[in-house]
């Protein structure tokens, strides 16, 4: 018996293919959370935030809450640092 996968208008199916601080994840779901991201690195989720790694100067804080879209051919990438403060 042959499992028919579904796939996206893309032609990519999970598991989807990203990379969290520099290590490769499979990520069964095609969207996936800030909130998400920080629990895959193992990073505190409140002195930590998450951020996708894009072309240009800046790249794009995730909120906890903001979905991405993983369905795009290439493969995301995201990383985690220490939330700042500009208290003054």
């Amino acid at each position: 018996m042959t499992e028919v996968l579904a796939t996206t208008e893309t032609g990519r199916r999970p598991p989807y293919k990203i990379i969290v601080d520099r290590k490769p994840h499979d990520w069964p779901e095609p969207v996936i959370t800030g909130a998400q991201i920080k629990r895959l690195a193992g990073v505190d989720q409140a002195t930590y935030d998450a951020w996708q790694d894009v072309p240009g100067p800046e790249d794009l804080l995730i909120a906890d809450d903001r979905k991405v879209d993983l369905t795009p051919p290439q493969v995301e990438r995201f990383f985690t640092g220490k939330k700042t403060t500009t208290e003054g």
